[in-house]
Order: C-alpha cells, then sequence, then structure tokens
C-alpha cells in the first residue's frame, strides 16, 4: 500500500502512538454493544456513499462523552446488522480521519468532513470479508476505536512496518495540514506491504 498522513501542526511532535492515545481518551467508548443501541441513536454513526444506510463509501460518528471529537473511517464498508454473522462490519477500509466537529453525512447529502481535523491517515488498504465475521480486520479496527481501543489500529501499522514513535514532523511519508497539503502528502507517500493480511477487533458487538 501507499500510506500516508497529515496532520495538524500541533501534532508535529506526537508520535502515532502519542496521538491516537490522546485522541482514544477523549473520544471514550460510545458503548455500542446489545442492548445500548437504537437505529438512529447517538452512539450508533452513520453511513454515507451508499444504497443503504448500512453500507457506504463513509462511516462517521462522534463522541458520547463530549459531543465534539469524531472519527470518520473511508472505503467500501458494510454492516451486516441483524444478518449473520450480526453485527459486523466488513470490507475496505482506506482511510480514517481523526478531529472535532463531524459535518455532513445522508442527512444533509453531503459527505462527511471534520470542521477541525488533526490527523489523517490514508492509504491504509485494510480488508476483511463477511466471512470472517468480528474477528475481520476491518471490524476489529472501526470498533475499537469506537470503543477507545487504539490497540487493533497500532497492531495493523506495526505489521506493516509504520514507525509508532517517532514524531509526525520527522516522517517521510507525513506531511503538515496546509493548502498544499494533498499534494505534498501524495509526494510523501511510502509503499508497505502487508496490511490486508493483519488479523488484529462496528458495532454491537
Amino acid at each position: 500500500m501507499s500510506f500516508a498522513i497529515t496532520y495538524d501542526a500541533y501534532y508535529a511532535d506526537y508520535s502515532i502512538t502519542d496521538y491516537l492515545t490522546e485522541w482514544s481518551n477523549a473520544f471514550g467508548d460510545v458503548n455500542h454493544t446489545a442492548g445500548n443501541t437504537e437505529v438512529g441513536g447517538n452512539n450508533t454513526g452513520g453511513f454515507y456513499g451508499g444504497d443503504t444506510f448500512i453500507d457506504g463509501t463513509q462511516y462517521a460518528i462522534t463522541s458520547t462523552e463530549n459531543d465534539y471529537s469524531a472519527l470518520i473511517a473511508g472505503g467500501d464498508l458494510t454492516y451486516t446488522l441483524f444478518a449473520e454473522p450480526a453485527h459486523t462490519l466488513y470490507g475496505s477500509l482506506d482511510s480514517l480521519a481523526f478531529g472535532n466537529s463531524l459535518q455532513g453525512g445522508s442527512a444533509v447529502g453531503t459527505e462527511y468532513y471534520l470542521a477541525a481535523p488533526e490527523v489523517t491517515f490514508s492509504g491504509l488498504d485494510l480488508s476483511s470479508t463477511i466471512d470472517e465475521g468480528q474477528d475481520g480486520t476491518v471490524h476489529k479496527v472501526v470498533y475499537g476505536l469506537m470503543s477507545g481501543d487504539v490497540q487493533p489500529l497500532l497492531d495493523a501499522l506495526a505489521s506493516a512496518g509504520i514507525d509508532l514513535t517517532s514524531s509526525l514532523d520527522s516522517l517521510s511519508f507525513a506531511a503538515e495540514s496546509t493548502a498544499d497539503a494533498a499534494i505534498t502528502a501524495e509526494s510523501a507517500e511510502v509503499d508497505v506491504v502487508g496490511v490486508a493480511e493483519t488479523t488484529d477487533t462496528l458495532l454491537a458487538a
């Protein structure tokens, strides 16, 4: 895969582990578990860009602890809901955006975006099939983030050889968010192999 990071200048001296740990402490656990969710509830999140309300090119959710911390998962994502294997997210996961103030979505007819983006990972190239159920990488990573657990994501990145401990501003594949961030990030991509094969845990588990 070609992995790249864009980050707000405030986080230049953070490592990937530092940032994700701080983000998860703020985001907390939305408690998306059996008996604690309902369609349209504030801890269910939402999809955009699909044919139904449980699939799309984006899945996004806002923290229930502070109402501003948020994440957007991008790719080709499907949630099984009650179909077997129940409550499983599968498909491809290409990007993860972290930050504050989630905007957009199906209700307003636009893609999700963050009014205050902090760190974005692109080129993740993670995938899992429906047959893997909740053991699939995509489910583990996204549900982990929803639950305030960043370890599945860190494990996937580590398995791909991504440096988790150096500061973002020292990484060749990371670029500060500016007007030219997209161009800069593209030129700073690093090819990494194996993330799609990692098996390190959206939805009511």
